[in-house]
């Protein structure tokens, strides 16, 4: 069953084209990386197929359930609680949801901290509860471990993968890192450009249980790339 389906012909900001053609679909419960370098419009792409941007030429076909996003920068509201962020959302099932979310990303503890009291990865983490709230049949992550320090991103990629399994949700993870596309996902979109044009569709030899294995992530990573950056 097909989760979401995208077909873009171009995007621009003006006269500059940041996007060109692309098509590519999403199963039900597939994990997908959008994968390129920092600027060549990967968070653009994710707006668009989010809603959030809706003027473009193509087309997107978004699933009949829920979709949710995690972006780049958690954009909690620094005068609520992390509690309160996640209950303001509609149809998310208020505080007790939200406690119950928080609680799965490990954060029952910081449920009443304003964000600037916690470590940007605990707000990473808030965000991707805030996702979860919903029960979203596809959630879509922009950089999701982005600036986090390595002990953190291995614990954020844990978390990620832990809640993929729970929920059963399709996922589009944009990244620049090939290492963590290989770790995360079914399947690497390769975007090349500009304006970003899709280069690459490749599934991974590696099941989820492999994946969890860093060195077999490592070796593929040099097979594909030939270094693990």
């Amino acid at each position: 069953m097909t989760a979401l389906s995208v077909d873009i012909q171009s995007k621009c900001f003006g006269s500059h084209q940041v996007l060109g053609p692309m098509a590519f679909e999403i199963a039900a419960g597939e994990r997908v990386a959008l994968l390129g370098p920092s600027g060549i419009g990967k968070s653009t792409l994710m707006g668009l197929i989010a809603g959030t941007d809706p003027v473009f030429d193509g087309r997107v076909s978004r699933p009949n359930g829920q979709i949710a996003m995690v972006f780049q920068t958690p954009r909690l509201l620094p005068w609520r609680t992390l509690v309160q962020n996640i209950a303001l959302i509609p149809d998310a099932g208020g505080e007790p949801t939200a406690r119950a979310r928080l609680a799965e990303v490990g954060l029952a503890d910081a449920a009443d901290q304003y964000p600037e009291k916690v470590s940007l990865g605990m707000q990473r983490r808030a965000a991707l509860a805030r996702a979860l709230a919903v029960e979203p049949s596809v959630i879509l992550m922009d950089e999701p471990l982005v600036s986090l320090d390595p002990a953190s991103a291995q614990a954020m990629r844990g978390l990620l993968t832990e809640a993929l399994d729970r929920t059963g949700a399709s996922a589009l993870i944009a990244t620049h890192n090939r290492a963590e596309a290989l770790a995360l996902c079914d399947r690497v979109l390769e975007l090349d450009g500009p304006p970003a044009t899709l280069r690459k569709d490749r599934a991974s030899p590696l099941d989820r249980t492999r994946r969890a294995d860093a060195a077999a992530v490592d070796a593929l990573c040099r097979e594909w790339y030939g270094d693990v950056r």
